[in-house]
């Protein structure tokens, strides 16, 4: 006698009930009626099939190609976040995984800031919650800017090969399309930053508050990433490269989940607070999800970066001001 062969829609279940509720391969395969390493071996090859077929259409095709859809998503940006000029949001993520093969040398490198083993996430963001571009398996202990600068796209921006050539003029600034991250990260003419100077004047603190508010659609998409996939949550008996696939799948299957409006229950929505139905204190939120706390990089940046995010700041200065008065002749 033949055995049955394991038919591709149970295959598919068995995959998305190991990533949806991250539940341990034995418990899974107990359910299944089949062996433990037979269903490794299905969640192993499914994401593997996910990422090679369904990254294309679901991820690559959000990142902008051409003047229009980098304009489209600055649009986006501006009405959703009220934030200028800016198509994406950046961050890490960490993917807590078990103590890697490798000795000594190995444990350290992928051993983190929070006292445990993990792969990193570093991710782009759109207005609308989505993923972008995302690179995952970089050790825990990498800093973010080192990711970050290890990347391809990081590579193809760098040799002018990437971003479009239109600028928008702001205060004699001519500022292209933005990338907005936290301290962690380089100072760059299209990746934009906070003041980290020890004191702040008012309008360098405004600009920081509104640069931070916009960044927080990083947050809220890996507080959705990992509430509906709770994989991503624990530590994984699973060796690291398949840590990585599964990581990768669950961009792809979050994506998907936006284009056909399968919203998340606010409780799964690990952003914000289930008591409260708010948005849970940004410090606890960035805890919670092991989003990357990397050391400030302290570069000076270019002359252009500096008059670029200055301009920034003297126009959002300018608007609230305007605003404010607006309300007291009111």
């Amino acid at each position: 006698m033949t055995e049955e062969p394991i038919s591709p829609e149970c295959r598919l279940g068995i995959c998305l009930y190991r990533l949806g509720r991250g539940d341990y391969l034995y418990t899974i395969a107990e359910m299944a009626g089949i062996g433990v390493s037979t269903t490794s071996m299905i969640v192993s090859e499914v994401c593997q099939a996910i990422v090679e077929c369904m990254w294309d259409a679901n991820v690559n095709k959000l990142l902008p190609k051409t003047d229009n859809d980098f304009k489209e998503k600055i649009l986006d940006t501006e009405e959703l976040w009220q934030f200028p000029c800016s198509w994406a949001a950046v961050d890490g993520c960490h993917i807590p995984i078990k103590c890697p093969p490798g000795g000594q040398e190995s444990c350290k490198e992928y051993h983190n800031f929070k006292n445990f083993y993990s792969v990193v996430l570093m991710a782009m963001v759109d207005a609308k919650y989505r993923f972008v571009w995302g690179s995952c398996g970089f050790p825990g202990n990498s800093h973010d800017s080192v990711i970050l600068q290890s990347t391809s796209l990081w590579e193809k921006i760098k040799e002018g090969l990437f971003l479009p050539n239109f600028t928008h003029e702001v205060n004699s600034a001519c500022i292209p399309p933005l990338v907005i991250g936290d301290s962690a990260f380089p100072f760059e003419n299209w990746l934009m930053k906070p003041y980290t100077n020890a004191v702040l004047t008012p309008p360098q603190r405004y600009l920081n508050y509104r640069l931070s508010r916009a960044r927080m659609v990083v947050e809220g998409a890996y507080g959705q990433l990992k509430g509906r996939w709770r994989i991503l949550m624990r530590k994984s008996e699973s060796h690291h490269e398949e840590v990585k696939f599964y990581t990768l799948a669950c961009m792809v299957l979050h994506n998907i989940c936006l284009e056909f409006g399968d919203t998340i229950p606010s409780k799964l929505d690990l952003s914000i607070d289930p008591e409260t139905n708010e948005k849970r204190d940004r410090q606890k939120v960035r805890e919670m999800l092991k989003i990357s706390m990397s050391p400030k990089t302290m570069t000076a940046g270019s002359t252009e970066a500096n008059h670029i995010r200055n301009a920034l700041t003297d126009k959002l200065w300018e608007e609230k001001e305007r605003a404010e008065e607006r309300d007291t002749h009111h």
